[in-house]
């Protein structure tokens, strides 16, 4: 494989479809939806990232990789022959100068020979979405799947796969951080812990959520799990971004500088009808889309109206909120600016509350203490 200088992460919306009905999933209206792309729309959205990359590059002098997150719905509810296909258009299309990894998101309900061979041959890297605790994932008959899926994940992980995961943070299982730590040290998983937000249908979440002060104790106690862990190398995201912030600021190393999107863009989130998003924006919103990546050049794309009106509103926040904070220069701005809008809180009066910045703090008070 060809060494690179920079990559760009495209999370593809192949359907929505899904075989579960997790209570708070963003895309539950559409999960019912067979809907999805084609052999066709998946080349010609290689082909129009392959032209880009190479006009950008020459001029650049750079070489960039290209990272494509398979996401859905459940994208193995697709047929395994799919995956087989396009990573051989992937082959035609980029040749060896432009190199490509393929991971996939999956809820894992879902493992015979057929999807064992495509998760351990075939994908580079396989993320399994397991909230160990709660009982919010559920299929049609609205039974818990997490037996299932953790049977399947054994299973995966003994054949060698390479496996992380990732769990939402709800009021079901909020109060059992240490359970849900101990299930993923004991297996040597690295885990994301992904926080609840609301969905934006009326109702629908209400049930399981969480407040901000909740959030702050369940990730300043995977901190401390993971510092007393002699199992895990890492800590779970997003506590490994936020240990290197800390570190940088406790050795005041300089961190990563602001990336202005229309010098680079480093993730694009293409929805199953080929509708590009930002990462920050209003996904799904068609009033935030910056174009379609079956139909439009991505250079037509990155000089339009909406992803100038994009890029305005991620410098806009990390200004009013990121620069007077103490662990900028050590963080970049990312953690506002990248931050999806159901995502964000405000106090209130017009502020953002980075969820980062006072784990950060805890981090670095107790790096300083232990003198790691």
């Amino acid at each position: 494989m060809n060494s690179t200088n920079r990559t760009m992460q495209i999370v593809v919306k192949v359907s929505k479809f899904c075989n579960l009905r997790c209570r708070y999933c963003y895309e539950y209206p559409e999960l019912g939806n067979r809907a999805a792309m084609s052999r066709a729309q998946v080349s010609a959205m290689y082909r129009t990232l392959r032209d880009h990359l190479d006009v950008v590059d020459a001029r650049d002098g750079l070489a960039t990789g290209l990272h494509f997150v398979w996401h859905g719905g459940e994208p193995l509810m697709q047929p395994a022959e799919f995956y087989w296909q396009t990573w051989a258009d992937q082959r035609e299309i980029f040749g060896e100068r432009i190199p490509v990894r393929n991971s996939v998101q999956t809820n894992l309900v879902l493992l015979d020979d057929e999807r064992r061979r495509l998760l351990l041959h075939g994908f580079d890297s396989v993320g399994v979405s397991l909230d160990v605790i709660g009982g919010l994932r559920v299929n049609l008959a609205g039974r818990d799947s997490q037996r299932r899926v953790t049977g399947n994940l054994d299973r995966l992980v003994a054949d060698g796969g390479r496996v992380g995961c990732i769990s939402v943070l709800t009021a079901q299982n909020i109060q059992a951080v240490d359970e849900l730590f101990r299930f993923f040290e004991a297996r040597r998983l690295h885990f994301r812990v992904l926080p609840l937000f609301d969905t934006g249908e009326p109702g629908q979440t209400t049930p399981f959520e969480i407040d901000r002060e909740q959030e702050l104790f369940a990730l300043a106690r995977l901190f401390e799990l993971w510092l007393a862990s002699d199992l895990m190398q890492r800590p779970p995201a997003p506590l490994d971004g936020y240990v290197e912030i800390a570190a940088r600021y406790l050795s005041a190393a300089p961190g990563p500088e602001y990336q202005d999107r229309r010098a680079w863009l480093p993730v694009v989130l293409v929805d199953t009808d080929g509708s590009c998003y930002t990462y920050g924006e209003p996904y799904g919103d068609a009033d935030w889309s910056i174009g379609n990546i079956f139909t439009d050049s991505v250079a037509d794309m990155l000089s339009g109206p909406v992803f100038e009106r994009c890029a305005v509103q991620a410098e806009r926040r990390v200004a009013l909120n990121c620069l007077p904070c103490p662990f900028f220069d050590a963080c970049g701005g990312t953690l506002l600016a990248e931050t999806e809008s159901c995502e964000r809180d405000e106090d209130g009066a017009g502020t953002m509350l980075c969820s980062g910045r006072p784990v950060i703090a805890y981090i670095a008070e107790r790096l300083h203490e232990t003198e790691l």
